[in-house]
């Protein structure tokens, strides 16, 4: 090896590292693990929630649908609840790597109060098709499309509501750059992907955001047309005026519930609220605590509705 050889070897290494190391991250987030409707259905009987994934299966009258969204095919179902009369509906938005089925719990609190429901399967995931995820970015777009179809389905008079679980509560709140819904119930949402992406690495890499998180947004926009610093909830939410109901769990190990204090720092509504689930990790503030939790979603639906 020529001594040019041996001066650039710490250079490439010094490159090459940090770059695959944003590889990792960036196929982490846009091609993901996938659980099936069996394993995400599984899951949540063995967390008690077995009486709403029965009457999902069982008694809910379900009326699908495929609606086509750019370069994917959503997949999702209509849930007409009789005693809704046409005046009230809520789309559910479920999280990374899971499908609609993952919503059923939340689902099952809105129907019994008489709203009728709208699930589907975010790209990429469930029976949906999409070649990538992209944390909320074009999941809002498709978001939006979900919404004028729900508008037409149930007319203009009806109240729509959006409920979304961890990257579906980010999508949701994305969405208000386009949409003016009845309200939102954002359970466990990340205010900014910079600033999640940023703890991430610093937790779980135990290195610095610089170079990592630059060279993961690069490659991201040029491949996937990813952008990473465009996607900010907060930037959407801080433009809005939609009520807006923020659930976290307050041992939340994926996206610490500081997002949704920052977030709920930025609601304008001031029918707004904030709640934290002592010893609830991601996504298992309903879990924790699952009268707690319907007890304040019935309080924060009548409070807007009042």
């Amino acid at each position: 090896m020529t001594k040019r050889a041996l001066w650039a070897l710490p250079a490439f290494l010094l490159t090459a590292a940090p770059l695959a190391l944003a590889e990792k991250c960036l196929q982490l987030v846009v091609h993901p693990v996938r659980y099936d409707e069996a394993q995400v259905r599984e899951q949540d009987v063995k967390n008690g929630f077995s009486a709403a994934i029965e009457a999902y299966e069982r008694q809910w009258k379900r009326e699908p649908f495929s609606l086509g969204v750019g370069d994917a095919i959503l997949s999702g179902e209509i849930v007409e609840n009789p005693a809704a009369e046409g005046r009230r509906a809520v789309i559910f938005c479920h999280g990374h790597t899971v499908n609609r089925y993952a919503a059923l719990k939340y689902a099952d609190i809105f129907y019994r109060a008489g709203w009728s429901l709208l699930l589907y399967d975010q790209r990429y995931f469930g029976r949906s098709t999409g070649d990538c995820c992209t944390l909320g970015q074009k999941e809002a777009e498709d978001l939006a499309r979900i919404f004028a179809f729900a508008r037409e389905r149930f007319g203009p008079g009806c109240r729509i509501g959006l409920h979304g679980e961890s990257m579906g509560a980010a999508t949701a709140l994305l969405a208000l750059k386009r949409l003016r819904p009845a309200f939102v119930v954002a359970d466990c949402p990340f205010a900014d992907s910079e600033e999640l992406f940023a703890q991430w690495i610093r937790k779980n890499l135990h290195l610095p955001a610089f170079p990592v998180l630059p060279l993961f947004e690069a490659e991201a926009r040029r491949r996937y047309g990813y952008l990473v610093r465009e996607t900010s909830p907060a930037a959407a939410l801080r433009e809005s005026l939609t009520p807006v109901c923020l659930m976290h769990g307050r041992e939340d190990t994926l996206i610490p519930c500081s997002h949704s204090e920052e977030l709920f720092a930025l609601c304008r509504n001031k029918k707004s609220e904030l709640h934290l689930f002592d010893g609830a990790d991601h996504a298992q503030s309903i879990v924790s605590d699952p009268a707690g939790y319907e007890k304040l979603l019935l309080s924060f639906l009548n409070t807007i509705e009042a």
